[in-house]
């Protein structure tokens, strides 16, 4: 009863998702260690982490004749730690995301950022490792949950930009809008600098675009007009559709620095009305960015409120702390 009750208490895309990386992964586990105990018996010296299974893990050569791999490569991860940063991320991201989205979105925007990013990693690996004649490489598994990352970073750059994140008792204090920029560029120059490779670069610059495009022009809700939030269901009669987030705070160029926007500004403009021009997207007009910038203002809010609650209650729980001490030591003091 205590294991229904806990599990429930889950949410339903955190059950879906992590499920789906742990079944993906404990079969690519379960076979590579069949292919162990092959290898052994022939008198094959193979270490486990040379063992790759070509029709579940993204492996650039075996890509054209298991094009599925560019979906179930989502959820298949090359080692533990991956793994286990995976199983954390998609944890605490879909707990918080699903009150926003409802769950059926949450699974549905995994899934698409991580196909879209994956399928962009191996043709970039392709070419790469051919422009190298690099025979190595082509065998080498790609994917999993980096696919996804920066996906989950866009997302609450969009919902709590303004949050703090504090970390190491105030050691680190960073507000949510800096870390797609700054997480992306220290992965961009360890990529480049000290693997000397474009993996990780490419997934996860792969995934930041993807997931911005999608969430900026093409992710839809059914809203209620009188207020200006998203709803979960979608039985509402008196709801209309709502497509892309035309909020001024939700500008591709919010994500850079300061110093960097006037310049920047000009570039993402043109390109902005070069998709459009070419039909590649829609162009939001004076209402739908009204609508976006109340749905943002009133996101902020209710960021505001729970932060407040948080804050609150923790200030509570030290009230009750420091009395609990001075009462305990005046006890001490009037035995004495």
């Amino acid at each position: 009863m205590a294991v229904f009750i806990k599990t429930s208490n889950v949410p339903t895309s955190t059950r879906a998702l992590v499920g789906l990386l742990l079944a993906v992964s404990a079969i690519i586990f379960a076979l590579k260690f069949q292919q162990l105990r092959v290898a052994i018996q022939q008198g094959i010296s193979i270490s486990f982490g040379e063992l790759y299974v070509p029709y579940l893990q993204l492996i650039p050569r075996s890509t054209v004749y298991y094009p599925w791999v560019i979906v179930t490569s989502i959820f298949a991860e090359v080692s533990i730690l991956s793994f286990g940063f995976s199983i954390l991320v998609l944890s605490i991201s879909t707990r918080y995301v699903e009150k926003f989205w409802g769950w059926k979105e949450v699974v549905k925007f995994v899934l698409i950022i991580g196909f879209i990013t994956n399928f962009i990693t191996v043709i970039f690996a392709i070419i790469s490792n051919i422009a190298r004649n690099d025979v190595e490489g082509m065998d080498l598994p790609l994917g999993g949950g980096i696919s996804y990352y920066f996906g989950f970073l866009v997302v609450f750059k969009q919902l709590i930009p303004e949050h703090n994140i504090v970390l190491f008792q105030g050691l680190v204090n960073v507000r949510v809008k800096h870390l797609p920029f700054a997480l992306l560029s220290l992965v961009i120059v360890w990529s480049l600098l000290i693997s000397r490779s474009l993996y990780p670069a490419i997934p996860s610059l792969g995934s930041f675009i993807t997931s911005y495009t999608y969430l900026r022009f093409f992710q839809s809700f059914l809203t209620d007009p009188l207020l200006p939030i998203t709803t979960a269901n979608g039985d509402n009669s008196n709801s209309s559709l709502i497509t892309g987030d035309a909020s001024d705070t939700f500008q591709l160029v919010e994500f850079f620095p300061s110093i960097t926007k006037p310049y920047l500004s000009i570039v993402f403009d043109r390109i902005y009305e070069i998709s459009v021009l070419l039909g590649l997207i829609t162009p939001f007009n004076d209402e739908s960015v009204e609508q976006s910038n109340l749905r943002a203002q009133k996101r902020q809010e209710q960021a505001n409120q729970s932060q407040k609650s948080v804050a609150n209650s923790v200030a509570e729980r030290r009230r009750q702390v420091a009395l609990q001490v001075i009462e305990d030591r005046i006890n001490k003091e009037s035995t004495a």
